[in-house]
Order: structure tokens, then C-alpha cells, then sequence
């Protein structure tokens, strides 16, 4: 959403992504001067430290150039020393200076930038480069769990740089030799590794012979991004084929081809399961592929089930799944899916893998191409009715989803996030399937079926091995002869699906049909900006079937009009359309039947299935017994009228679109039962299922019973019949239910079938007992359709609802009935989804009974109580029975809210146990987060403790998935509560849909977080640590960092969360005689960013580890830490060494640092580091006195505020700032940090041992660095500073000015000035402590995170700090409130840029400004005495304010720039003044007009118009407050001094801040103003504000509020 100040490019502006080369949003950041021959990269693993020690070599050719500095992408991997051509040569590394830098980057789409390694090396040709480097616990590229290692694989963004130094882009391939050492054995079994590439040997370890190296050679060039590894005990292995049976040559010519492959295998954990049945379709995929499309571009084939990975992931050669993808052979669910999944892994390897998209705006085509072949394979496979009944589902899915999205191609696109590339991934397909029928129909070739293998024999060619949308289109062309760019337009560039309303009206005089189109699109109602509603063109087919049978199909020419009109000829006479209704319907029953009866033999049906459609027909008792009403019973006159059978729009299924189209019931009947088409099926049963009658009803009962229909239509219809149980309709759809069950699915009967003679029509239970009551047959799925059709007649069962709201009688009999009696001993497959599905209907049934709190409803809970101790015993595949138990459980404790105790949470919290399996673990959570939340410490401990479970990454992932869930669900019920107090005002009705969703979203997510989550300091600590914590998936740690920045957006990550240990002790011991465990490597992953640091981990010698992040509690309870040290002797003081040729930066951990990243450079050969020596601390005796610790407090706090002390504001990392040899140099290390921790436990006795800790920041200062450096500067200036205050402290200082010599006030009189006057009554009064709104939370933490929790600068320039002020409501006195809105009209105008801080004279070039200005005076002073209540009356404002124009005037000549500001800011503030007071600002006395107070109707008016505006197509920039990072506007704060939005003031009106309406409309103004200011004349958002501004005056005028307005164009 687009902000103050923000430029709207559509492109590169929209994603967030700066507008740049391909190189820079796509792959590489640096410029490649040179070529990547071939790499060579060698792993050794070390499973239980989780560490990774590397060497690469890369052969590289610059040809002709010759360079001075070779550089590679390397994010993660710490280098520890470079060759080149076997000299040793030094090199500088490139990274986030800060912890908040280094968060930011998990929300940035791209890798590109994120890290760099510089070689300082004069090479020209070919060369080679060696490194050395390691990773220790490494996360986003490489990562450990358990027994498994593997690399999270993604080609955009690729994230190889993470794990190995590279030329990391697309682009640049090379061949690669990959040698990885592992245990010999790896919990018991062998350790096995599977890379990309083919496997040449498996040796032993030269050095131990426990540790064996498998050696992969990729002869195929590959981009970085492709390469794949997998290391673990694999055990579970197979190699995998086409089965030769007896389909003749084409299976065995597909087996032929995978056998020419080189192989295809799979690999597994021991426990995983059957993975040769999993992979049973991968051996004929491959050869389906290679046939159809292309030869398979590598040697061999490989797919790896891995228990740490979600979802699939494709290398070259490689395919790396998550091992829930393994079943055995009797899994029919998981069969389905995951040959999908494996299907499009398999197409992958073509396209995405080999074939790659050249820029970000070209995936679509890499996702497309490879869905389109994977859809091709599912119809080869399981048929083209699964196929048709697929892609019609999922394009409906995308109907609904293309919504406010993007379009998939576009200029400056990013890499796709996850979202985004989740719909991408279902558009891209679908587009393609379009383009593919339109260049069947418009040309003569065979469309994509010619198009993908030019594509890939170009690229196996050489000339192509990246995508591009303008050649992949040119190509279609060549080979068809259709230009695609007008589709390309619609469906590629464009965004959004047309909503077509389709009617007509048959024209007897011109027996033709005439159909009227009404076209629009589904983003026709869409707030996003690049959401653009269009109109599409195109061919359509509509089919017509006339009285005769037969089908004519009409092609009707779509164009870009809103209304089209068409006129369709018909064939038929029309004296042959008239005929006896009943008879004609009779015979075409019986040929229906007839024609469904063909190969009843050859399916193996019984006799009587052949008859389903016959139904009553011929057999009255049958006809009563299942009481069936044929079509024209209840309406004959308008079913002999009919002139065809039914007519069908697309009948080609060529559109992608929401189809609206009415015909009456009877002809989509027809439709359904003599269509053989699934989509026009799966139409009939949409249709009528919103047509409810009993004729439908019978119409869907038979196509449920007949077993020819396809399986998915047959289930649709099941659930269908759930519409028609209602009372209205004497619960046919129920009869119908309870009777097909019956007949399909129970034992037979020798009752015979009765008709129900109920006279009650307005019971539920009236179905005959004798189907309901008899029971289920043992369970046989051998039969796939029968069982999903069974299950689908549950499932409709337990959605009918009664008048108490649960489902009738004869329903949860029949559901209790197949619990209880589930038989599947002689079954062959599992029942494990079947029981789930039980058990989740068994809840539906009950969920909404008004007659559970009278617990009439326990054998349904008995019943899924049974199940789960059942499925504890024997446990489920999946524990799919546990899950769906502890969901049935969720949902019914959260809707019955009459029975407490239904939740049980120890029940819940002994599943989240760790002990238990993933899956249970995550429903339990769940579960347990939306029963307790977040607001209790011991809550988000547990949550926390979820959350960082590095056992179980995905349980992590899902926990944290959880939280920004319910951040959500509970954001959306504030923004409900809100609508419905009437807080958006009146005219609610004619708000669209989208529009006001998008309002009570803000709103509420807003109103949430002020009122539940900001006082929440157990989920401030949860967040901040989980968000940098490198152990967590990187999928975890963004939703956490999105969560994260949205509630404490404004508070510094650098700064860790504030230790918060409660009755715990540390202990540290220093010089220790024991020897340390053996030096391992770190990285930047070695140390969390959490500031967590396990005690398992060992350290580099010489490093120190950041401070221990303890056990967040209550934020009320002070923080104590105990401290017992043993303490060596203190060594001898250094000797003073020579100054050092090369010199590193401390670690940068400010906001105020201006460099987006940090240069730390290397030497060629660094000196070994040496533990540092512990130094003494002595108790002091003494303590400081109050006053002095104010004083000293204060100190640091000036101090830590400058911008030069951001280099010591905390203590040196050699490690992440890259300075291993400093501990060797400084002993005795010091920082500000330290100082005030220090300070905090009162180890200081005097001010001397404050001024000597200072003195030691300096002097390590002087002694690492040398003078001349950029640190050697910043601490001189330091010191000049500290020498300045600590003199101020001590003694009074010189007089500034000696024409004007003020008054020095002692440090005590200088302390009591900072604060308001007060009687001495009220000053001994504690401060009760009151609720604080977001504003000041994000205030006070901002101050606390640059150096203390003093009072705050209120003209400071932390914009956090003026949100607050601005937040807090007018003091008392009328004449500071108007003078306050003065000072904001002022301040936020551009005359007054020159004139709101003080003038410097130094640094702003005139040194003679204090000899000629004696008063010096300027609007952000004035602004800080009023808010410290320093003028005692309005006078004193207004003559400040004309002092500040009339220095301006004395020093700056008239004409010159200044001047002219100062004569605008002069008639300004004329015009503002009498604009509040009434008078010009000479008046005297100044007259201070009564305001209007802020009642509570004129607040409820002010919110309606808050509310309003937020609606407005224009208020998008301004609903939010300014992020200046996200929105890369970083000056923002600087010209702009008061911000403000919406969203501020519509939590000042939910406080009550307003006291009058004054200060209301002068934030509306401010809005306005800042807007202006900042954003130059015809700009998108300078418009945007003079459209809010027009509509602010026309809401405030009914009430004369804009009396207070700016009029229009007068600034």
C-alpha cells in the first residue's frame, strides 16, 4: 500500500523492488567481468556440531580484460583465506551492517546484494580460485536436521551464495564437481549422499577412515542456483522403471527410454515408507516427457524424501520432496496426490532446472510450460476425465483468485514471493491451456505439442537456455501462424478474468436464437493500483442442442464492449419442435437407459445398475419407495414449449472465466444426464443445485446411483442433495440420502423398501427407519469411485441441518452407525482417511445444536473419543484419525461456548508435547493458541518454545504460521466490532464490497494492536528473538519478521530485546584452568541474531559470545542478574604497538547508521587469535549518589546519541564485524554499553572510575585503529564531546557569547528546569503508572534503544518521538492548543524548511551568524518551550515566532533565497494566526476564540468522517504511517518534522485525545500538508492529496468545521 512521499511506478514500484538492471533484481549483484568455466566444491560434514568446513575452486576466464578485484556472491559461508593461482591473497567481505539490516533482508524478495566476497588479484585469462571457508549451524541454504543435511534449492532468488561462494545468477553455468565427506554410518544405518549431477565414486577419507566421500560430476553446465544436495542415512532406496505389461510396444518402448536415461532412483529414510510405490509413475513420467516433448537433458535421475522439507524443491537432475509424500500401496488419497506433485517435479527438470526463465518477469513461462506438461501427463495417466474435471476446478479457483493481483508479467517484476508464486504457479498453466486452443483453432499446426520441443532443441542446442515472454510468443507465431501478442496482453500483462452474464431469447419468426453478453471483469470493484479492470476479446463457443439431438456449435466472436448482442440461426423446423411432452420425455428415458446399458457387462456392474435412470419408470412401488418426480409432472406447459434440449456456453472450455447463465432447470437435467462431457456435467450439477425442486432431486439421485458417471460428478451430486433437505421440500434431498446410503453402502434387507407415510411434513426424521437402521457392509475400496462417492454421501449427511440446528436423526444415526460398526479387517487398503472423515462429520452433524449444552449430544463425543485412543494405540497413516480428532474437539469447544470444560488443555498441551508426531503437534498448538493467545507470559513462553524448536523445523514453521494467523482472525473481529458500532459511518450499504472489507481490515488490525497486543511484552520478546534466530526455517522467520515489523515496526532490531530474568542467577567463571573444548569455525549463523547462544556450541578462540537472551516474564518486574565471577590475575598492560596497516569497523548496530552495508577487510594472512585474559573487577565500596547517577545517566545519554558513537555503542564482535586479531591487540576491552550495565548495578564508586571507563574507550579506540581511519575520527570526536559534558558536569562553562553572557544554572537548577514546574505536594506523589498508546510504546522503546529511558528531545528528529507528542492530547489552556496548531501549520510548510532547527554555523558555512543575531530563535525551539510550558501566554509564542522572520530579514540580504522563505513563512503564519484567533498577529491583546469541545456526538461524527475518507479511492497513500525504508523514501523524516495519517488519527479518536474539534481538523490539515511538502506538483500522490483535500472540506462543511481548512491552493 502506497504512503506519503512514495512515487507510484507501476512495475518495479508496486513489488517493493528498486528499479534496476536484470543482474540486480534476479541474480547477481556484481558485475561479471568474467567467465565460470567450471567449480569445484568440496564439503565436509560434521552432522552432531552441525558444521560445514569447504573448499571451492573455481576455474574462471576474464578473456582479454584484465581485472584488479575478482568478486563473487557469499552471503553466509565464512572465508577464512583465498588463492589465487596458488598465491594467498586478501580479500574484504560485504555485508548488512546491522541486526535490523540483516532482518530486513528475509522480507526482500531478492538475494541480490545481500553479501559479497572482493579478492584483491591482478588476473587476466584463465585462473584459478581457491577458499577455504565454513558454516557452523547454517540456515537458508544449507541446513541440518536430525540424521538429514540438505540444501533448500531455489533458483529465484537463488540462494547458493548462503552456502558457497559463487557467481550466483541465473545466467552464468558452468560444470561443477561436487565431493561431500560423511560419516560412514549415521544413527546406525549408512550414510549415503545424493547430489545433482552423476555419481563417479564413493571412497574413503584419506585422513579417517570412519568418514567416506561421494564424488558427483555435473557435466551438464548449470547455474549455481541448480545445484542440489542431500546427505543422511538413506536407506530406503530403489531404482525405478516402466512396468512392461500387456499394452504391447508403447510401454515397452517407454521403458526402453528410461532405461537410456542412465536411471532413475529414489531415496528415503529407513522409517519413511514404500517409496517404490510412491514413485511408481516417475519411470513412466520421464518417459512420457521424452517422447512428447524432449529428450531428458541430464544422465540420471534422482528424487529424495527428506523428513525436514515441506514442500519440493527442484536441482539439476534432482528432485528433493518432503517425505510425507511416501506411502505404501494402501494410501488411496496420498496415491493421487502425490503422483500430481512427483508428475510436475518430474516436468520440472525441463523446464525450471534446464530451461530456466532469463529475468523475473519470464518465471510465469518457466511455471507455465512446466504445469502444462505435467496437466498433459495426468491425462495420459489417470484419464481425460480427471483431466477435464481438474482444470475446470482450477479455473474456478482462479476466477476467485485473481482478485487484486498482479498480472504475471510486467516491467521491474521481482522474484515471486511465496503467495505469488503459489498463483502463479495456478494461472500460468491455465493461460497456456487458453493459448494452446487458440492456436489449435486459429492455425494449422498442433499448437504447444510443436511449440515446447522447438523451445527445448533450441536450448539443447546452445542457442537458448533462458525463457523469454517476447520469444517464447514470437515462437508460437513461426509455428502457427497466430499472433498472440492481443492474448498476451489480456491474460500475460494484464490482470484479472472477465465475469461474462450470458441470456437469451428464441425468435420464432426468425427461428434463430438471439444471446446478449455482458461483459466485465472480477477486479471491476479492486483497490490495488495495478489492479486494473480490462476487457477481453476472443472466440467463443456456444453449443446448442436442438429437439432433434443433435449438437450445433456456433462460435461467437467476443470483443472488448461491455454489451454484445448475437444472432444464432436455427436448424431445426419449428413444426418439429412441438410434440407430446410426456411420451417424448418417456422415449428419451428409455434411450438414455438403453445407451448406459452398452457395456454394463464389460464394467462389471450388476443388472440393475443399468436401470438407475429408470427409476420409476416402470416400477410404482419402486417410484413411491424413493419418491421420484419426473420433469413436467408439476410444470407440462412450459416443458412442451422448450424448443431445444439445452444450449452451452464455451463449450470447449476455452475461458477462464465466471459464466453466468440461466436456463430453466429441466434443460441443465438434460445436460447432465446426456452430456458426456465432465464440464458440462459439473455445470448441470452447479446449476441445479441452486434450483432446488424435487424433480432435481430425483435427477441428482440418479446420477449419484449410477456408477457409469464419472467418480467427482458423482460426489458433486452428493453434496448437492444437501440443498434439498429442507423443509420446504418434505427433506427429499435427505429421503434421497438415507436411501442411496442404504441401497449402495449397508447389508441388505429382508424388509422390504416402504414408502414414508408421515403426514408430518415438517419432520427431518420421517425417512424409513429400515435404511437407516441397517448396517454398513465391511469396507472394500477396491472400488476408487464407490469409495469416494461413500464419502461424499457422509460428508452431505452431516451438512443437512434440522430446526434445533444439527443434523436429523436419520443422518447422525447413520454417521454413529458406520463409527461403530467400521469393519476393515478384510479391506485392502487403509481406512485411516475414512475414519478422519468420520469423525469431522460426526462434529459437523452437532457443531451448531441449540441442544448440546443440555448434553444430549454424547454419543457423538464418546464416539471421537474412542477413535483417538484408539488411533494412540494403533496408530493412523499420518495420525489422520488423531488430527481430525483434536479438530473435531477444537471446533466444537469454540462454537459451544455453553461447555467450558469440552476443551481439555492437558489433552491439547500432552499432544503439543515434542514426543509426539508433527502433525499432531501442529493441530495441537493450534488448538492451544487459539484457546489461550498471546497475552500471558507463560502462554507466549510455550509458544516460544514451539517456535524454536530446531528438532522439528516444520512444527517451528507452523507455529509461527499460527501467530500471524490468528494476528488476523482477531484483526478482522475488532474491524467487525467496529462496523458494527457504526464507526464507517452511514452509508455502509453503498460501500463495494471489496472497499469495505479493505477498511474494517485496517481498521480493526489497527484497534487490535493498540488495544491487545501493545501492552503484550512476553509477545515483543517472542517476536524479536524468533525473527533472528538462524536456527528456524527461513519460512518461520519471515512470517515472524512480517508480524514482527508491523507491530513494532519502528523499534530497533538491533537493539536486543530487553533481558527480562526474574529469580535466576548466572554464573561465569573466567580463567579457568580447565582446558576449552577444540576451536571450531563460526559464521554468521554461529551466534543467532537472537542473541541466544547455546552452551553446546564451542567458540573460536578469541571470540566472545554476544549477551544471553534469558526467559522472557512480566515487563512490570525489574530485571536482575546476578553475577558471581572468578577472576584470575590481571595480566601486565600491553606495551603500545605500532599503528596497523589494515584496520576493520566495529559492528554498526544503530539505526543511525547511514551505510546500508559494512566493508570489512581481511589481510592476507591473519595472525592465529589468542583467548583474551579475564581482567579484575573489584567491588566498589562506595556507591555514586543519586544526583551523580542522574548526571551520569544523562552523560551516556548524550553521548550514545551521536552519530560518531555508533562504532561503540556495544561491545566488538570478531566474528561478525571481522576483526579476529582484536582481542590479541585490546585486553581490556570497553563500550557504552558496558558503561551503562555497569552503571544499571551500581559497580562505579566515583565519577574518576566513570571518567577512567571513558578514557578506556578511547584509548583502544587509538590503539586498534589507526589515525587517519574512519573509527579513529569518530572516536576523537567522541572524546571532544564526553571532554565538553563532563567539564559542564563539574564545573560551569565559559560564556558563549560575551555581548549576551547568560546565566549558568548549577547542575541541579539545570535539572529541575527540564522538568515542569510542580508544588512540592504533588512532586512527592508517585506517578501512577498509566496504559500507553502504540505511539508512546513505539517512542519509548525507540529511546530506550538510543541510549536510556530519559525525557525525549520533543524537536528531536526521531520521527517516533514526534508521533508521540503528536499523540498525546493538548494540555490545559486553550491559547497552547491554538498555538500548537499554529507551530504545526508552519513547520509543515516548505518555507519553513530553512527555519526549523537552530542554525549552526559550522557546518552550515557562517561563522559570523552569533555576532550579528544576538537572539537567535527558530520554530523547532519554540515548538520545545511550549510543549515544556516555558511562555506564559500566547504573546510569547507569537513574538517568537516573528523573531525567527526578523533574524532572517537582519542577516540575509533582501532577494536571496533565505530572505524570500523567510517573507513567505512571514505571511504565513499572518494568515494562520488570524485564521485561528480572529485578529492579525499585531492585535493586542491577542484574543483566543472558545473552541468547540469533543463531545461525544461530534466524535462520533469525527470517526464517520475518518471512516469515510479511509474508504476513499484516494486515501490509499495516506492510511498508514510512513515506513521510509519499505517505501526507500530515507528523507523523509528530514523534510517532513510532523507526520500523520488516518490511522493515527483514528486511534486518537478511539483514546479521546481530541479535546476540541480544532485539534481534529488541524491533523486532517496536517495530512494534507505533509502530503504537499514532500511530494513535488503532478505527482500520483501529490494528486491523490488534492483529492482527499476536496473531500476533507466537503465532509467538514455541513458542520462549518472548515473554518479551520487551509482553503484550497491558498499555500
Amino acid at each position: 500500500m502506497l504512503r506519503h512521499g512514495e512515487q507510484i511506478r507501476y512495475g518495479a514500484a508496486i513489488t517493493g523492488a528498486p528499479e534496476s538492471s536484470r543482474k540486480a533484481l534476479f541474480g547477481s549483484d556484481n558485475t561479471m567481468d568474467f567467465e565460470v568455466r567450471h567449480q569445484l566444491v568440496s564439503l565436509d560434514l560434521d552432522f552432531e556440531q552441525q558444521t560445514v568446513r569447504g573448499v571451492t575452486e573455481l576455474s574462471i576466464d576474464t578473456g582479454e580484460a584484465e581485472l584488479e578485484v575478482v568478486r563473487l556472491d557469499c552471503e553466509r559461508p565464512v572465508v577464512r583465506r583465498v588463492w589465487v593461482d596458488g598465491v594467498q591473497r586478501a580479500f574484504r567481505r560485504q555485508q548488512p551492517g546491522t541486526r535490523r539490516q540483516l532482518a530486513r533482508t528475509l522480507l526482500q524478495r531478492d538475494a541480490a546484494g545481500a553479501g559479497g566476497l572482493e579478492i584483491a588479484a591482478r588476473v587476466r585469462g584463465r585462473a584459478k580460485v581457491r577458499i577455504e571457508y565454513y558454516l557452523v549451524r547454517p540456515s537458508g541454504g544449507l541446513v541440518f536436521n536430525g540424521h538429514e543435511a540438505h540444501t533448500q534449492t531455489q533458483a529465484q532468488p537463488s540462494n547458493a551464495r548462503r552456502w558457497v561462494p559463487c557467481v550466483d545468477a541465473a545466467d552464468a553455468r558452468a560444470t561443477w564437481d561436487v565431493c561431500v565427506a560423511v560419516p560412514a554410518t549415521l544413527g546406525g544405518a549408512a550414510a549415503t549422499v545424493v547430489a545433482s549431477g552423476e555419481l563417479t565414486a564413493v571412497t574413503a577419507h584419506p585422513r579417517d577412515a570412519a568418514r567416506r566421500v561421494f564424488r558427483y560430476v555435473v557435466a551438464t553446465a548449470t547455474a549455481a542456483g541448480g545445484l542440489g544436495i542431500a546427505a543422511g542415512a538413506l536407506g530406503n532406496a530403489c531404482a525405478l522403471g516402466v512396468a512392461t505389461g500387456t499394452d504391447g510396444h508403447n510401454r515397452r518402448l517407454r521403458a526402453g527410454t528410461v532405461a537410456a536415461i542412465g536411471g532413475a532412483f529414489a531415496f528415503a529414510g529407513a522409517g519413511a515408507g514404500d517409496v517404490a510405490h510412491t514413485c511408481a509413475s516417475v519411470g513412466e513420467a520421464l518417459a512420457f516427457y521424452a517422447q512428447e516433448f524432449g529428450a531428458y537433458p541430464y544422465a540420471t535421475y534422482k528424487v529424495v524424501f527428506l523428513a525436514g522439507e515441506r514442500g519440493v524443491r527442484t536441482c539439476a537432475s534432482l528432485t528433493l520432496a518432503s517425505a510425507d509424500l511416501v506411502h505404501g500401496a494402501a494410501q488411496i488419497e496420498a496415491a493421487y496426490e502425490a503422483r500430481r506433485v512427483l508428475a510436475l517435479a518430474v516436468a520440472r527438470q525441463w523446464f525450471g532446472a534446464y530451461v530456466a526463465a532469463a529475468t523475473p518477469a519470464d518465471q510465469w513461462l518457466e511455471a507455465g510450460l512446466a504445469g502444462h506438461m505435467a496437466a498433459q501427463f495426468v491425462r495420459h495417466h489417470l484419464g481425460a476425465n480427471e483431466a477435464r474435471y481438474r482444470l475446470k476446478r482450477d479455473m474456478a479457483r482462479l476466477c476467485h483468485a485473481d482478485v487484486n493481483q498482479k498480472p504475471l508479467s510486467y516491467a521491474g517484476q521481482a522474484p515471486w514471493t511465496r503467495s505469488e508464486r503459489a498463483f502463479g504457479e495456478l494461472k500460468a498453466p491455465l493461460v497456456l491451456y487458453m493459448l494452446d486452443r487458440r492456436l489449435v483453432k486459429g492455425g494449422a499446426a498442433l499448437g504447444l505439442a510443436r511449440v515446447v520441443p522447438k523451445l527445448l532443441v533450441a536450448a539443447m542446442g546452445g542457442d537458448a537456455r533462458a525463457l523469454a515472454t517476447g520469444a517464447f510468443l514470437r515462437t508460437c507465431r513461426r509455428v502457427s501462424g497466430v499472433d498472440a501478442g492481443d492474448f498476451a496482453a489480456q491474460w500475460v500483462y494484464g490482470s484479472g478474468c472477465p465475469v461474462f452474464h450470458v441470456g437469451y431469447e428464441f425468435n420464432r419468426k426468425k427461428l434463430a436464437v438471439e444471446i446478449t453478453v455482458h461483459q466485465e471483469s472480477t477486479n471491476a470493484r479492486a483497490t490495488a493500483p495495478w489492479a486494473r479492470a480490462q476487457l477481453f476479446a476472443g472466440q467463443m463457443t456456444a453449443r446448442i442442442r436442438e429437439a432433434d439431438g443433435t449438437p450445433y456449435e456456433h462460435v461467437l466472436d467476443i470483443r472488448r464492449e461491455h454489451v454484445l448482442r448475437f444472432e444464432v440461426q436455427f436448424n431445426t423446423k419449428y413444426k418439429r419442435i412441438r410434440r407430446s411432452t410426456r411420451r417424448f420425455h418417456m422415449r428419451q428415458m428409455a434411450a438414455a437407459a438403453e445407451e448406459l446399458s452398452i457395456n454394463a457387462e464389460v464394467l462389471g456392474l450388476g443388472g440393475g445398475a443399468s436401470n438407475i435412470a429408470l427409476f420409476g419408470a416402470e416400477n410404482a412401488a419402486e417410484k413411491r419407495a424413493w419418491r421420484v418426480v419426473e420433469w413436467g409432472e408439476a410444470d407440462e406447459q412450459s416443458l412442451a414449449s422448450a424448443t431445444f434440449e439445452w444450449i452451452r456456453m464455451d463449450s470447449d472450455l476455452e475461458w477462464a472465466c465466471v459464466l453466468h447463465f440461466e436456463q430453466p432447470a429441466f434443460m441443465w437435467a438434460a445436460q447432465l444426464q446426456k452430456d458426456r462431457d465432465v464440464a458440462a456435467q459439473l455445470d448441470a450439477v452447479d446449476a441445479l443445485q441452486h434450483l432446488p425442486s424435487a424433480a432435481a432431486s430425483t435427477t441428482l439421485m440418479r446420477t449419484v446411483m449410477d456408477a457409469r458417471v464419472f467418480y467427482r460428478v458423482r460426489a458433486d451430486a452428493a453434496l448437492a442433495l444437501a440443498r434439498f433437505a429442507t423443509r420446504r421440500l418434505r427433506w427429499i434431498g435427505l429421503h434421497h440420502l438415507v436411501k442411496i446410503y442404504g441401497r449402495r453402502y449397508c447389508v441388505e434387507s429382508d424388509r422390504v423398501d416402504r414408502p414414508d407415510r408421515s403426514d408430518h411434513v415438517d419432520r427431518s426424521d420421517h425417512a424409513d427407519r429400515a435404511d437407516h437402521a441397517r448396517l454398513p457392509r465391511p469396507n472394500n475400496f477396491a472400488d476408487f469411485a464407490e469409495y469416494f462417492t461413500q464419502l461424499a454421501v457422509l460428508a452431505a449427511l452431516s451438512n443437512i441441518r434440522s430446526r434445533h440446528g444439527e443434523a436429523p436423526a436419520p443422518a447422525r444415526r447413520i454417521l454413529l452407525a458406520a463409527m461403530r460398526h467400521n469393519d476393515n479387517s478384510e479391506n485392502a487398503f487403509s481406512d485411516a482417511r475414512f475414519q478422519a472423515l468420520l469423525v469431522r462429520a460426526l462434529a459437523n452433524s452437532v457443531v451448531a445444536s441449540r441442544r448440546f449444552a443440555r448434553r444430549e449430544c454424547g454419543p457423538e463425543l464418546r464416539e471421537i473419543e474412542r477413535a483417538r485412543r484408539r488411533d494412540l494405540l494403533v496408530p493412523s497413516f499420518h495420525n489422520a484419525v488423531t488430527c481430525a480428532c483434536l479438530d473435531a474437539l477444537l471446533r466444537l469447544s469454540l462454537v459451544q461456548r455453553a461447555r467450558p470444560r469440552l476443551f481439555n488443555a492437558a489433552l491439547f498441551a500432552a499432544m503439543a508435547d515434542a514426543a509426539s508426531a508433527a502433525a499432531v503437534r501442529e493441530h495441537a498448538l493450534g488448538a492451544l493458541l487459539l484457546h489461550w493467545g498471546l497475552r500471558d507470559a507463560w502462554a507466549a513462553r510455550f509458544f516460544a518454545c514451539a517456535a524454536a524448536d530446531e528438532r522439528q523445523p516444520r512444527v517451528a514453521a507452523a507455529a509461527a504460521r499460527f501467530v500471524a494467523a490468528l494476528l488476523a482472525v482477531q484483526a478482522l473481529a475488532f474491524g467487525r466490532q467496529q462496523q458494527h458500532g457504526g464507526l464507517l459511518g452511514q452509508q455502509l450499504p453503498e460501500i463495494p464490497a471489496e472497499i469495505d472489507a479493505d477498511a474494517r481490515l485496517v481498521g480493526g488490525l489497527e484497534a487490535f494492536i493498540d488495544g491487545a497486543l501493545g501492552d503484550s511484552h512476553a509477545l515483543r520478546v517472542l517476536l524479536a528473538s524468533a525473527v533472528h534466530d538462524s536456527r528456524l526455517e527461513p519460512a518461520a522467520r519471515e512470517l515472524l519478521a512480517l508480524v514482527h515489523m508491523l507491530v513494532y515496526q519502528v523499534v530497533d532490531s538491533s537493539v536486543p530485546p530487553p533481558g527480562v530474568a526474574q529469580r535466576k542467577r548466572l554464573k561465569i567463571k573466567l580463567g579457568s584452568k580447565k582446558k576449552p573444548p577444540a576451536p571450531l569455525p563460526s559464521s554468521d549463523e554461529d551466534l543467532p541474531l537472537a542473541l541466544a547462544v547455546d552452551a553446546a556450541l564451542p567458540m573460536s578462540a578469541g571470540t566472545r559470545p554476544p549477551p544471553i537472551a534469558t526467559e522472557p516474564a512480566e515487563p512490570a518486574e525489574p530485571v536482575r542478574v546476578k553475577l558471581k565471577l572468578k577472576l584470575a590475575a590481571p595480566p601486565a598492560p600491553p606495551a603500545e604497538p605500532e599503528p596497523r596497516p589494515a584496520s576493520t569497523l566495529p559492528r554498526i548496530s544503530s539505526p543511525l547508521a547511514r551505510s546500508p552495508t559494512r566493508i570489512i577487510e581481511y589481510p592476507p594472512e591473519p595472525q592465529p587469535p589468542s583467548e583474551p585474559e579475564p581482567q579484575p573487577l573489584s567491588e566498589p565500596q562506595q556507591r555514586l549518589s543519586a544526583d551523580e547517577r542522574k548526571l551520569v545517566y544523562r552523560l551516556l545519554r548524550k553521548l550514545r546519541r551521536l552519530p560518531a558513537a555508533v562504532p561503540f555503542l556495544g561491545p566488538v564482535d570478531v566474528v561478525r564485524d571481522g576483526c579476529p586479531t582484536y582481542y590479541d591487540v585490546v585486553k581490556r576491552p570497553m563500550d557504552l554499553g558496558a558503561m551503562k550495565m555497569k552503571l544499571d548495578q551500581r559497580q562505579y564508586a566515583s565519577l574518576d572510575d566513570v571518567r577512567a571507563d571513558a578514557r578506556l574507550i578511547f584509548d583502544n579506540c587509538y590503539l586498534f585503529n589507526p589515525p587517519g581511519t574512519p573509527v579513529y575520527d569518530m572516536g576523537q570526536q567522541v572524546e571532544r564531546a564526553f571532554a565538553a559534558e563532563w567539564d559542564r558536569l563539574n564545573q560551569p562553562a565559559p560564556d558563549a557569547s560575551a555581548d549576551n553572557p547568560p546565566e549558568k544554572p548549577s547542575p541541579a537548577a539545570k535539572r529541575k528546569q527540564l522538568l515542569p514546574a510542580k508544588d512540592d505536594a504533588a512532586a512527592k506523589k508517585k506517578p501512577k503508572k498509566k496504559r500507553m498508546s502504540t505511539g508512546q510504546r513505539r517512542a519509548s522503546a525507540a529511546a530506550d534503544a538510543k541510549g536510556g529511558s530519559g525525557a525525549m528531545d520533543p524537536s528531536s528528529m526521531d520521527p517516533d518521538a514526534l508521533l508521540a507528542l503528536l499523540d498525546q492530547p493538548p494540555r490545559p489552556g486553550d491559547w497552547q492548543a491554538l498555538c500548537r496548531r499554529v507551530l504545526l501549520r508552519l513547520q509543515a510548510h516548505p518555507a519553513a524548511l530553512e527555519f526549523n532547527a537552530p542554525v549552526d554555523p559550522e557546518r552550515q558555512g557562517v561563522p559570523t551568524y552569533r555576532e550579528i543575531v544576538k537572539q537567535p530563535m527558530d520554530l523547532g525551539t519554540v515548538r520545545k518551550q511550549l510543549d515544556r510550558h516555558q511562555y506564559a501566554g500566547p504573546e510569547g509564542v507569537r513574538d517568537d515566532i516573528l523573531r525567527v522572520c526578523s533574524n532572517c530579514f537582519l542577516f540575509n540580504p533582501p532577494d536571496t533565497f533565505v530572505h524570500n522563505q523567510g517573507r513567505e513563512l512571514e505571511r504565513l503564519f499572518a494568515r494562520v494566526w488570524e485564521q485561528h484567533t480572529g485578529y492579525p498577529p499585531a492585535h493586542e491583546p491577542v484574543a483566543v476564540p472558545p473552541d468547540l469541545p469533543m463531545d461525544d456526538a461530534r466524535l462520533e461524527r469525527a470517526r464517520a468522517v475518518v471512516a469515510q475518507l479511509k474508504r476513499a479511492e484516494c486515501a490509499y497513500p495516506f492510511l498508514l504511517p510512513v515506513d521510509p525504508v519499505a517505501l526507500g523514501v530515507p528523507t523523509y523524516f528530514d523534510v517532513v518534522r510532523n507526520p500523520m495519517d488516518l490511522a493515527s488519527v483514528h486511534k486518537k479518536l478511539a483514546r479521546r485525545a481530541y479535546a476540541s474539534v480544532a485539534d481534529f481538523v488541524a491533523d486532517l490539515q496536517l495530512i494534507l500538508d505533509d502530503c504537499f511538502l514532500f511530494n513535488l506538483p503532478d505527482t500520483p500522490v501529490n494528486e491523490c492529496g488534492k483529492a482527499l483535500q476536496t473531500m476533507v472540506a466537503e465532509l467538514l462543511k455541513p458542520d462549518a468545521w472548515d473554518r479551520w481548512l487551509a482553503a484550497s491552493g491558498q499555500e
